[in-house]
């Protein structure tokens, strides 16, 4: 591939600054979270399963945004969705940094009570989180230009695609579950704001290849 082809990649940015705020961010509300859990449930296992369930919420938030950062930079328009869309490779950074901290509060809160997580859990979270940490191996300039960026975004598009698929089958199964841990109407928020991200993805997709008929058939 050509220098040039690379230049015109909308996932190469040379020189960009990197905000560092944003992961000095998930580290503060991590240790808030922390914190909290253990004031209200004490130093034990009902803290530290409330630290588990809290910093995956917090993470999924982040994700919800990276997830629809394109799509709303095209469908709304505006300072905040641009620099959302600008930013969007830190903020998957952000988000692994947040979820990996979720992997830790959730293996703490296993080894203190004892047991292991079953099998198609240990599978299938397992591959999520493999394929999040390739994706944050790979968030930079030099991966783009060694993988390609037809290969990149293949990558990138899969992996991003199983994570949803893995917080949806989590929340989707807690909402249909007959004893649900918490109130369903958390489970029905977070699976609305997936379904809702993935729905503005699809129209966001739909919106361009309508602009390039037009541009093809004019």
């Amino acid at each position: 591939m050509s220098g040039q082809a690379i230049r015109n990649d909308p996932t190469f940015r040379p020189g960009r600054q990197i905000p560092w705020w944003l992961f000095a961010a998930v580290l503060g509300v991590a240790a808030a979270i922390a914190a909290g859990s253990i004031a209200l449930q004490g130093a034990n296992e009902e803290g530290l399963l409330h630290i588990t369930r809290y910093t995956a919420r917090f993470a999924f938030l982040i994700f919800v945004v990276v997830f629809a950062a394109g799509a709303l930079a095209q469908l709304f328009p505006s300072d905040t969705t641009r620099w959302l869309k600008r930013h969007r490779r830190y903020l998957g950074l952000s988000f692994a940094l947040a979820h990996f901290i979720h992997l830790g509060a959730l293996t703490s809160w296993f080894v203190a009570i004892g047991e292991m997580p079953e099998t198609v859990t240990i599978i299938g979270g397992g591959l999520a989180y493999i394929f999040i940490a390739l994706l944050a191996l790979t968030s930079n300039d030099w991966s783009v230009r060694k993988l390609g960026p037809k290969v990149w975004r293949r990558l990138h598009l899969t992996g991003v695609a199983y994570v949803w698929l893995i917080f949806m089958n989590s929340y989707l199964g807690r909402l249909a579950s007959e004893t649900p841990p918490e109130p369903r109407v958390i489970f029905a928020i977070t699976a609305g704001l997936g379904f809702l991200a993935l729905g503005l993805r699809i129209t966001a997709w739909a919106a361009r290849r309508r602009s390039r008929s037009r541009a093809l058939v004019g």
